[in-house]
């Protein structure tokens, strides 16, 4: 180890007057001072910790187009959307009857109609705009299901016979709780989209009971909407036995986009949830702070029953 010959104590002397001149000479000239490196006192500065993503909602998620790419056929008083690999698939798809509203055709709802069969389902839709009473609505069901024990049809042992959802608008909402409660435990899952108030059923079949559903059902209606209105919505779902869910879409009226508008997320993952048992579609209705709770574009909201 070589080892330096100590300085000469006029040497040492002449270098500390000379750092002691460097560090007067700023104050002295007004010039500022060379920032001079020092040991932190406390160790390295810790980095700042990354950002990690938030967490996409359930609203969003849902909303967006599924994995499945879509096909659609036209069957003598139906229209069916559906995966376009189901006969190459071997899942079995849970199935989703939709009924029109008053005076309207499916092409009113086909987006929304293909965005739901783009997360695996098949949906069928009577060729009807007269639904409130639910018979066409059950009939679409039975007809899909039907076709799962058939050799010859492409639903061949790819339909989930033991999920089955009924979804309307409108009259059609109405409906869809009779096709429920008509439905003899076939039909699992409810929503239905701005569902009338009692007084707008026209006709004596048309009019619902809520209180013989036997499956979960979820009330969606739009914040604007004259037909559904909030204090009889409430009661519906005040009184329905089973798992009930409810909500408001600020901003809408009784119509809206032919792809669900607002509407699809939470629709979609109702379905995937009651239908599917999606644990991340779940979220917006289950556990400690169901997201639609929080949803500031919903209001008059509330979940039970689970």
């Amino acid at each position: 180890m070589t080892l330096r010959r100590p300085l000469p104590p006029a040497t040492r002397r002449t270098r500390t007057l000379l750092l002691a001149a460097i560090i007067a000479m700023p104050i002295a000239t007004g010039v500022s001072a060379p920032a001079l490196a020092s040991v932190p006192a406390s160790g390295p500065t810790a980095q700042a910790a990354p950002d990690i993503p938030e967490r996409q909602s359930v609203s969003e998620r849902y909303a967006a187009t599924g994995i499945h790419a879509v096909t659609s056929v036209a069957m003598p008083g139906y229209q069916l959307f559906y995966p376009a690999d189901i006969d190459t698939s071997p899942d079995r798809h849970p199935v989703v009857t939709f009924g029109n509203g008053s005076y309207a055709t499916y092409e009113q709802y086909e987006e929304l109609l293909r965005h739901l069969a783009s997360w695996g389902f098949v949906v069928v839709v009577a060729d009807s705009s007269v639904t409130g009473d639910g018979t066409e609505i059950l009939a679409a069901a039975r007809y899909v299901v039907a076709r799962n024990d058939n050799p010859e049809s492409v639903f061949h042992d790819r339909i989930d016979v033991a999920h089955v959802a009924a979804v309307g608008h409108s009259q059609g909402a109405g409906g869809s709780i009779n096709a429920s409660t008509q439905s003899d435990g076939l039909i699992t899952s409810t929503a239905v989209l701005d569902l009338p108030d009692p007084w707008w059923a026209s006709r004596p079949v048309d009019v619902i009971d809520v209180t013989r559903l036997t499956g979960p059902v979820f009330y969606l209606t739009g914040a604007e909407d004259p037909v559904s209105t909030a204090i009889p919505q409430a009661a519906y779902h005040a009184v329905s036995p089973g798992p009930a869910a409810r909500g408001r879409l600020l901003g809408v009226g009784h119509n809206w986009p032919t792809d669900g508008g607002g509407f699809r997320g939470y629709l979609t993952a109702w379905l995937r949830f009651t239908l599917e048992g999606d644990t991340d579609a779940a979220r917006a209705f289950v556990g400690p702070a169901p997201e639609l709770l929080a949803d500031p574009g919903w209001d008059g909201t509330a979940v039970k029953g689970w």
